[in-house]
């Protein structure tokens, strides 16, 4: 069968992301381990883990910027660089100092690859709106594995050799990564030139707050990170409360897992049939659903069963919403917008967790879970609205 341009360069980004992915996957586990085996409290480990998002929750809107100016290739291979400096320093010399460091550099280093990785698909050339997100699916699908491997990978070193060759491993495989990106087709060299007349500091943040149709867009995406961190937090809470075992709670998150690398899969197939509307205002209503029912399950094998299902609809949520976004912004504001989102994504990640907290210690985790079912049930009837708008104004593309 003959492969389309386009299928080879999702097929060469995928490869190559699956292997840039060690960096998260595999760093946070041993950033966090390092620091416990040193004599860091469980504190200091959850900072580290915590320091891959730091900036990216401050500057995702500035790496859009830099995508826009130079061209998604250009800095993923700039990343790429500057997450093997970040893997080399606590391998030539492991100490807390070094460590932190990388996690603060590799953070950086792996969002900015990835959202230009996004912006790379988002951008190329498709002959039906749909096919974009099937291939957003499909790079989401690829970190999925990757997701698994990074870890498994950091501590069979960390064991058999190691803090220092783990990191040394690690910054092989992604310069391994590098060195792939130049000898296969990966797309988003465009740069410069796509740059519109509206380039204000805060043009993007200003549209998006006086466009009520890109408002909901991005309220959107901001929910759609609430419930996966929801999920993520408070799922081993809610096991913890009903007296499950801790293979018993990794059994839950691995069900979301496969349930999200299996609509991932499908995305290319579902996109042809239903829109970007539509697939959300079925997925915030799966996730509802989930949330809802979440606090009444006793039983191991029902809570995974449901975070399968919630990992259905986790799965088409960023797709969707990047897809969206692509469209609704101006030409040469693509990365600003999916940087602007990724930048309310990570602030989301960073403060959600402490609330989800803060509620469960006083009243318990069922308040948490009721509490994002309803908010996925009014993002459920805004991505309606989003449809109905978008069919009533067909000249409209949000």
């Amino acid at each position: 069968m003959q492969l389309s341009r386009n299928q080879i360069q999702i097929f060469s980004l995928i490869a190559v992301s699956m292997l840039a992915h060690v960096t998260l996957g595999g760093g946070r586990i041993a950033a966090s381990l390092f620091m416990l085996k040193h004599g860091g409290s469980e504190a200091l480990a959850g900072i580290a883990y915590s320091g891959y998002s730091l900036l990216p929750a401050l500057l995702s809107l500035l790496m859009g910027r830099w995508i826009d100016k130079v061209g998604p290739r250009r800095v993923m291979r700039t990343s790429q660089l500057i997450m093997v400096a970040g893997l080399l320093a606590p391998a030539l010399l492991p100490s807390m100092i070094t460590v932190l460091a990388a996690a603060v550099v590799c953070g950086f280093g792996f969002a900015s690859y990835m959202l230009a990785a996004n912006v790379a698909v988002s951008v190329m050339p498709f002959e039906r709106e749909g096919d974009r997100v099937g291939m957003l699916g499909w790079l989401g699908m690829g970190n999925s594995v990757a997701a698994v491997g990074g870890p498994a990978l950091a501590g069979f070193m960390i064991d058999h050799g190691g803090f220092a060759a783990a990191y040394a491993a690690m910054a092989l495989i992604v310069g391994a990564s590098l060195a792939v990106s130049f000898c296969v087709d990966v797309p988003g060299g465009v740069g410069g030139a796509r740059k519109s007349s509206s380039t204000g500091g805060g043009s993007v943040v200003r549209m998006v707050f006086t466009d009520p149709r890109l408002l909901r867009i991005y309220l959107l995406a901001m929910a759609v990170s609430m419930a996966y961190d929801g999920f993520a937090f408070m799922t081993p809470v809610l096991g913890n409360e009903r007296g499950f075992t801790a293979t018993t709670i990794g059994m839950i998150m691995s069900a979301f897992a496969v349930g999200t690398f299996a609509v991932r899969a499908l995305l290319p197939w579902l996109s042809r049939r239903l829109s970007e509307w539509r697939m959300m205002t079925l997925a915030f209503g799966l996730t509802a659903g989930v949330f809802l029912l979440l606090p009444l399950a006793e039983h191991g094998y029902v809570l995974a069963t449901l975070g399968f299902i919630f990992g259905l609809a986790a799965g088409v949520g960023q797709p969707n919403i990047l897809s969206l976004i692509y469209r609704a912004m101006p030409a040469g504001k693509a990365g600003e917008g999916a940087g602007l989102r990724a930048m309310m994504g990570n602030s989301m990640g960073l403060t959600a967790p402490s609330v989800y907290g803060a509620v469960a210690g006083l009243f318990g985790a069922v308040p948490v879970f009721i509490g994002i079912g309803c908010v996925a049930s009014f993002a459920s009837w805004q991505a309606s609205r989003g449809q109905k708008l978008s069919l009533d104004e067909p000249g409209r593309d949000v």
